[in-house]
């Protein structure tokens, strides 16, 4: 088997979870599990959420590594579960390269369920108005803008806008829409409706790793994932603000 197309291929697996949101520990254990299932020795591996690289003695006593580095991550649990699947498999089985090489194409093309990230949207915005105090009719109108906020976030990705004016131009996207409707007497709670919205920009996974990896004592990659939760909610708050003091005046 060849070696090199081999961590060449396990490298990628790497890339793939860190892609799609896998937790910094995850995407650590998989690689070094991987190469010890094919007997490679001194197996080093570093990870921080956007990049990571591995290092590998071969059987013949050669030495090789591996940099990989991946910008516009979102989470997809399908693929981090097809992916841990995948893992499995080699540390178990050890198939040969086509047989991972053919996986890695079906995972790469392995997109989430639009249908339902579309509902979650609306039905996520749409409950969090009402838990943070509105009533149905803030509820429906969040659900809307939830709606439309699905589509503006996909466009905004689709001309690779980076994440933190991402985040910056969709709050100020709702806020706007909310003061609209609030404007028309179509809401009577503005707040309710502005922060059940923004409920779906909140970085709770991002904080949530961090203190994960900050505890496992990966504090390099915790502080960073901690550092990007924190301009995420500056970008959130940044936004909202912005737009009622330029709309103020239909408050």
């Amino acid at each position: 088997m060849n070696e090199q197309l081999l961590l060449k291929n396990i490298a990628e697996i790497g890339r793939l979870l860190l892609k799609n949101g896998a937790e910094i520990y995850r995407v650590e254990e998989s690689l070094e599990r991987m190469c010890q299932s094919y007997g490679f020795k001194d197996i080093g591996v570093f990870a921080l959420p956007t990049y990571f690289t591995i290092s590998v003695t071969f059987k013949d006593n050669t030495s090789a590594s591996y940099t990989k580095r991946t910008l516009q991550n979102r989470t997809n649990l399908d693929a981090v579960c097809a992916l841990n699947d995948l893992v499995r498999k080699i540390c178990l089985e050890k198939p040969n390269n086509e047989f991972i090489e053919q996986q890695i194409n079906e995972i790469n093309h392995l997109n989430p369920i639009m249908p339902l990230v579309f509902l979650g949207y609306g039905l996520g915005a749409g409950g969090f108005a009402l838990f943070f105090g509105g009533g149905l009719k803030e509820g429906v109108i969040a659900a809307i803008i939830g709606f439309l906020m699905y589509f503006f976030i996909w466009i905004n990705e689709s001309l690779k806008i980076n994440a933190l004016m991402r985040t910056t131009l969709t709050s100020m996207f709702l806020t706007a829409l909310s003061i609209i409707f609030y404007h028309f007497k179509m809401i009577n709670n503005l707040d309710a409706t502005i922060i059940g919205c923004l409920m779906i920009l909140t970085p709770g996974i991002a904080i949530t790793n961090s203190l994960r990896d900050i505890i496992d004592g990966n504090y390099v990659s915790g502080q960073a994932r901690l550092v990007e939760a924190f301009f995420i909610a500056t970008a959130i708050a940044l936004g909202v603000g912005l737009m009622r003091i330029l709309m103020k005046g239909m408050i």
